[in-house]
C-alpha cells in the first residue's frame, strides 16, 4: 500500500480560523494514524491579499494546538518548495505539457472582452462561461496579439459531458461540464489559478488524501477534468462540511467568531480545542467526548464523518476545556496558567502556585478564570467585598461571631490551612454559630466573595498576618455599619 500523504494548505491571508483549524485536525490526525506524511503547504499565490505575518502566526498557532508537520517551508522535505510563490517553473512546466496535447490554449481577451461576453450571455438567458474566442487562433492571429503587447493567459478547454467526483463523505457527484466553459490555469501574470496549482501541488507532493471543505466541491469538478488531462490518478477527496455560527450563519467574525490564536490566547486548554474541532466532523465509537489527543489519533475514521453541516457550540467548547484541565496535575496547571497570565499576574509567593492551581481546578473552564481567584488568595488592602458578600455581613450576629474568630485565629500558633480551618470551628462553637451560618461570614470576610475555593487552601496561601488583617477589616466595616444605622 502506498503511503498516506495528508496536506494542509492554508493562504497567508490572515489569522487560521477555526474553520480552517479543523481541517488541519484533520489531516494531521489521519496521517498520524496511518503513520503517514503530514504536509504543510502555503498557498501564497494571491499576492496582493497575503499578510507579511500570517504565515508565522498560522504556524504558531497550529504549534500551540499541539500539530507538527513532516515536510513544509520550515523543515523542509523531498517534495519542496513547500510555497507556491517558489514552484512557478513546475506550473510553467504543467502548463506546456497541457498545451503540447492541445488540452490548453492561449488567450488573448482583455478584461473589457470577457465582460462583454458575460452580458451577451445574460442578455440571451444563457450561462455566462467563456465563448471559445480564442480556441482556434492561427499561429498569425497569436503573432498579431503578442506585437501589440497583449499578454496572454492560457485555459483549459472543458470538453462536453459528465464530470463524476468521487467523494468519501458525499460519494459520487455529478457536474455538467457544460457548466464551466473553458477555464483560466495560468493569469497573464504569469501566476497559476487555484485550481491549476493545487493540482500541479498535490500531484508532484505525492497527496494520496485531499480532506478539506464541502466548499471546495465544485472546485475539484476542474480539478478531476485536469487530473484526467495530465493522465495522474487523482488523490482520495474527502470533503467535510461547513462549520456554522451558532445562530446558523456563516462562521465569521461578525457572529463572533475568534481564529485560532485567539482562543489559546484566552486560556482554552489546547488539547481541548484540538478535540473540539476533531468533534465537529466525526464521533468515537464509543460515544466518549473528552478524547485525548492518541485516542484521537487511534479512532479517526473517514467513514465516520457526516454530510451534515455542523454548528459552532461555545458552550460545549468550554466545557471540554474544563474537562481537559481536570484532568492535569496540579504542576502542569500551574506551568500553563503562569504561560497565559504570565509571572508577574500569577506569582510564585511562598511557592503557592501548586497549591493554588489545584485549589482551583475545579472550578475553572481556561487558564485565564484563574485571574478572576486570585484576590481571594492575596486579597487587597484595603480589602473589597463584593455585593454579596456584604449581605452575608449585615448581620449584629455575624460581627459577634468575625470577632471570636479573630481572637481565636490569633491565637494559633502552627498556622496552615487545616489548623486555621479547626479553629474556625472553635470560634463557631464558642460564638453557638455553625455550618453555613459561621463559614459564609467567615468565606465573605476573608475571600470577598461567596463562592471560591476550599477555605484551608485560601488560609494556607494568605498566612495568618493576611488572614487577620481581612477579618479585622470586615469587623471594622461591621461596626461602622452598625454605628449608622
Amino acid at each position: 500500500m502506498k503511503t498516506v500523504r495528508t496536506r494542509f494548505a492554508p493562504s497567508p491571508t490572515g489569522e487560521l480560523h477555526l474553520g480552517n483549524a479543523r481541517i488541519a485536525v484533520l489531516n494531521w490526525l489521519y496521517a498520524r494514524h496511518c503513520d503517514g506524511r503530514f504536509v504543510l503547504r502555503i498557498e501564497d499565490t494571491d499576492v496582493d491579499r497575503n499578510l507579511p505575518d500570517s504565515e508565522a502566526s498560522m504556524m504558531a498557532s497550529l504549534h500551540r494546538l499541539g500539530i507538527t508537520w513532516d515536510e513544509g517551508p520550515d523543515v523542509g522535505g523531498t517534495y519542496g518548495p513547500y510555497r507556491q510563490s517558489e514552484r512557478r517553473a513546475l506550473y510553467d512546466e504543467f502548463a506546456q505539457r497541457l498545451m503540447s496535447t492541445g488540452a490548453a490554449f492561449r488567450c488573448y481577451c482583455s478584461p473589457e472582452d470577457l465582460e462583454r461576453m458575460r452580458e451577451a450571455a445574460f442578455a440571451s438567458g444563457l450561462n455566462p462561461v467563456y465563448d471559445g474566442t480564442c480556441r482556434n487562433l492561427s499561429p498569425s492571429d497569436e503573432e498579431r496579439h503578442r506585437e501589440q503587447g497583449i499578454a496572454p493567459s492560457i485555459r483549459f478547454i472543458v470538453n462536453p459531458g459528465q464530470i463524476v467526483v468521487n467523494d468519501v463523505v458525499r460519494g459520487a457527484v455529478t457536474f455538467d461540464a457544460s457548466e464551466f466553459g473553458d477555464f483560466v490555469i495560468m493569469k497573464s501574470d504569469g501566476l497559476p489559478t487555484y485550481n491549476f496549482a493545487v493540482v500541479v501541488d498535490d500531484a508532484t507532493m505525492k497527496i494520496s488524501h485531499v480532506i478539506r471543505g464541502a466548499g471546495h466541491l465544485t472546485n475539484t469538478s476542474r480539478q478531476v477534468m485536469l487530473y484526467q488531462a495530465l493522465e495522474i490518478d487523482p488523490p482520495t477527496f474527502v470533503h467535510v462540511p461547513h462549520v456554522l455560527a451558532p445562530d446558523g450563519a456563516g462562521l465569521s467574525k461578525r457572529h463572533g467568531a475568534r481564529s485560532l490564536g485567539e482562543y489559546l490566547d484566552a486560556g482554552f486548554h489546547p488539547e481541548a480545542v484540538l478535540n473540539y474541532l476533531s468533534l465537529l466532523s466525526w464521533s468515537s465509537p464509543s460515544g466518549d467526548e473528552i478524547l485525548p489527543v492518541d485516542t484521537l489519533i487511534d479512532e479517526i475514521e473517514l467513514g465516520r464523518i457526516g454530510a451534515s453541516d455542523v454548528r459552532m457550540d461555545p458552550e460545549k467548547l468550554e466545557w471540554l476545556s474544563g474537562e481537559h484541565i481536570r484532568r492535569m496535575t496540579p504542576e502542569d496547571l500551574a506551568q500553563q496558567i503562569v504561560e497565559i497570565l504570565g509571572a508577574d499576574t500569577f506569582q510564585d509567593v511562598n511557592d503557592d502556585r501548586v497549591r493554588i492551581a489545584a485549589a482551583i481546578q475545579e472550578r475553572i473552564t481556561t487558564f485565564s478564570a484563574t485571574a478572576a481567584f486570585l484576590p481571594q488568595f492575596y486579597p487587597p488592602d484595603p480589602m473589597e467585598w463584593e455585593p454579596e458578600a456584604l449581605e452575608n455581613l449585615q448581620n449584629p450576629d455575624v460581627l459577634h461571631t468575625l470577632e471570636v474568630v479573630l481572637k481565636t485565629l490569633a491565637r494559633v500558633e502552627d498556622w496552615d490551612g487545616d489548623t486555621a480551618v479547626a479553629a474556625v470551628r472553635v470560634a463557631g462553637e464558642e460564638a453557638g454559630a455553625k455550618g453555613r451560618q459561621l463559614f459564609m461570614p467567615v468565606r465573605a470576610a476573608v475571600t470577598g466573595s461567596t463562592r471560591g475555593p476550599d477555605l484551608v487552601a485560601i488560609f494556607q496561601v494568605q498566612g495568618k498576618a493576611t488572614t487577620l488583617r481581612v477579618v479585622e477589616q470586615a469587623c471594622e466595616y461591621l461596626r461602622r455599619n452598625l454605628e449608622e444605622r
